[in-house]
This record gives structure tokens, C-alpha cells and sequence, in this order.
């Protein structure tokens, strides 16, 4: 029976906290250490950015352009860490709900990015029925590949074809075709360039330790009588598959750990999206408890005992 009225005495004094300071400094520290992370990524963005003189066009300069997506990708992740870190050490309800609501919407719109990436390569019929064709979009960098002064989309591209050992960025078994579409390799009769009818270097087969021939991809396109795009004489020195096409196979190949990926980054997001909202509803609690009425009849009741 004491041990049962100091229990009760304790859990109904005003200045018992129903706060777990563990859950509290836990979520602090969290997103103030992300929240550093995120202000190094933009400032170091942002200083490339200025370096290089950027001007975004369009959205294929933002999305192709690694120095704007860290700027941009630095700033969302110190806004949102903001509110938790806040929410968290100056137990602010409101802080840690909007906190929780970006949370649960960056969490639902990764399940839907998934869900479209699998509608995509898994169910063509419902792609085709939905519009859903990224090529036509990509394809427009392809244009865009060497014309303008920006090394970065270029390095992109490159780094692009050469991982995923492809050629464009079409989703087809002949993608390389899409970099006629570019003013410097397309083969029309008007176009001098050195370049004409040939390829980026990025697209050409390369074994383990051998050196790459920045002239490989010459002459791997030419026209047939009908002016239809054919194979050159020197295509088998490239790969011909699209990028798009060849991250397909890439995900189906590699199915298992990208699933281990995912689950590695959804789940760390549930598990905070439900701390944060257990460290709310204590602070709710205790903030009610401070707010009631004193009811100076309990402690009274167990005297008696």
C-alpha cells in the first residue's frame, strides 16, 4: 500500500514530467546533426552555383544539374529539420506537428514514386494508358548535350551512359539513335561537324583496364534511302540499348537490394515520424495536466490509509 500511494502522490504532482527526455534530446540531436548536413549542402551548392555563373531555364537545367539539386536538396532538408529540432527541444506541439505532417507527405510521395517506377517497367499496358513516357522528357537533354556551356549536364550524361552501359536516353533496344537529335551528331547532309553521324565516347564498350578512345563512337549512324536512321559501320563498337531501358534491367536484375535499400529509407522515416508524434502527444499531456483543476481531495483519500 506505500508503495502504491508514493506511486500515486508521484504520477499527480504538477512537476512530474510525463516528457521522456530520451525521446526528446533523441529527436534534437537527430535533426540538428541532419540540419548541419543540409546547410553544408547548401552552402557548398550555392557557392558552385555562383562559382559557375548558373542560370536555371528550365526544369531540365534544375533536374540535370547536380550543384542546383544539392542547393535546393540542402535548403527543403533545413527547413524541415528546423521544425524538428525546434518542436523538439522548446516542446512546441505545433513545430512538431508540422514537422510530422512533411514528414508523412515526403514519406507518401516516395510510395508513390515507387509505385509509378514499377507501373512503368512492370505493367506496360496501365503505362501506356496513364502517359507515363519520361524518355520524351530525357531525350530533350540529349538535345541540349554540348550546345550550351554546362559541363556539369555533361559529365552527367556521361557518367550516365557509362554506368548503366547505355546509349540516350530512350527506352528502346536501339536508344543510341536519339542522339540524332543533337545539332553537333546528327547525320543530315547541312551538319559539318566532326561529330556527325557519331556518338558521345560514354556510349562505347569498354573492358576492365582498358583505356578509353574519345573517337569510338564515330560513324555508328548513317541514313538509308528513306532517310530512316540505320546502323553505321562501326556500331558494334558502342552500346545501342537506351538508358532508360537499360535502369530497367538494372532494377529487375538487381530487385533484392534494392528493396533492402528502400526498407532502409522508409523505415528509419516511419520510426521518426512515430517518435516525433509520441513526444507530441506528451507534451499535450503534460500540458493538460499543468491546466486542470487541482483536485485537493486525492491525496487526502490516501492519508485516510
Amino acid at each position: 500500500m506505500d508503495t502504491l500511494r508514493r506511486t500515486f502522490r508521484r504520477r499527480h504532482r504538477k512537476d512530474y514530467s510525463e516528457i521522456n527526455p530520451m525521446l526528446k534530446y533523441f529527436l534534437f540531436f537527430e535533426n540538428f546533426l541532419i540540419w548541419l548536413v543540409g546547410l553544408a549542402m547548401t552552402a557548398i551548392g550555392a557557392y558552385v552555383l555562383y562559382i559557375k555563373k548558373k542560370v536555371v531555364k528550365d526544369a531540365f537545367d534544375f533536374f540535370l544539374d547536380p550543384s542546383t539539386l544539392m542547393t535546393t536538396g540542402g535548403a527543403i532538408v533545413v527547413f524541415i529539420t528546423f521544425f524538428g529540432c525546434m518542436g523538439a527541444l522548446r516542446e512546441n506541439v505545433c513545430f512538431l506537428k508540422t514537422y510530422n505532417y512533411i514528414l508523412g507527405f515526403i514519406f507518401f510521395g516516395e510510395m508513390a514514386l515507387i509505385i509509378l517506377i514499377f507501373v512503368f517497367y512492370y505493367v506496360p499496358e496501365s503505362r501506356d494508358k496513364l502517359g507515363i513516357f519520361p524518355e520524351k522528357s530525357l531525350s530533350e537533354a540529349i538535345g541540349k548535350y554540348g550546345v550550351e556551356d554546362d559541363d556539369d549536364m555533361v559529365n552527367l550524361i556521361d557518367n550516365i551512359q557509362k554506368t548503366l552501359q547505355c546509349c540516350g536516353m530512350d527506352n528502346t533496344d536501339d536508344g543510341y539513335r536519339g542522339w540524332a537529335k543533337n545539332i553537333y551528331y546528327n547525320c543530315s547532309e547541312s551538319n559539318n561537324s566532326p561529330e556527325a553521324c557519331s556518338v558521345p565516347h560514354s556510349c562505347c564498350k569498354i573492358k576492365p583496364g582498358e583505356e578509353i578512345n574519345i573517337l569510338c563512337g564515330r560513324k555508328v549512324m548513317q541514313y538509308d534511302k528513306n532517310g530512316i536512321i540505320m546502323d553505321g559501320p562501326y556500331i558494334s563498337r558502342i552500346n545501342k540499348e537506351g538508358c532508360v531501358k537499360s535502369l530497367g534491367t538494372w532494377i529487375q536484375t538487381n530487385a533484392m537490394v534494392l528493396g533492402g535499400i528502400l526498407l532502409g529509407i522508409l523505415l528509419p522515416q516511419m520510426f521518426v515520424m512515430c517518435m516525433s508524434r509520441s513526444l507530441r502527444d506528451q507534451i499535450k499531456i503534460q500540458k493538460s495536466k499543468w491546466n486542470r483543476p487541482k483536485r485537493y481531495h486525492d491525496n487526502r483519500a490516501f492519508e485516510r490509509y
